[in-house]
């Protein structure tokens, strides 16, 4: 070991050898995972920092991919995303599918 890794704490030892990024971890809600968080802006407001802070990027992307599941939210309940109460209940099985607290309804998954 040399000097100067006996002086860096552990956290910033792996830092160092992921090339300078810091990656914390969380425990996913939706894959009950230990990983790593989403680390690029995914642009949802206020529900920003919650889902950080509980959604893997696998999770995420899952969800956000074309033809994911938020697709197939859309086409299900035939949901017009420039309604307001489209929105609300694109917004509520998210919440639902990550399994976010406060989910005030069951995600019903049509892919099986």
């Amino acid at each position: 070991m040399n000097a100067r890794s006996t002086h860096m704490p552990q956290d910033v030892q792996r830092i160092a050898r992921q090339g300078g990024t810091f990656m914390s971890e969380i425990h996913c809600l939706k894959c009950e995972q230990p990983t790593e968080e989403i680390t690029e802006p995914i642009f949802m407001g206020k529900l920003e920092k919650e889902i950080k802070n509980n959604v893997c990027q696998a999770c995420w992307d899952e969800w956000n991919k074309p033809g994911g599941v938020k697709t197939m939210v859309i086409n299900e309940y035939h949901l017009n995303l420039g309604d307001e109460n489209g929105r609300a209940t694109l917004k509520k099985q998210m919440r639902a599918f990550f399994k976010l607290p406060d989910a005030d309804v069951e995600f019903k998954d049509y892919r099986t």
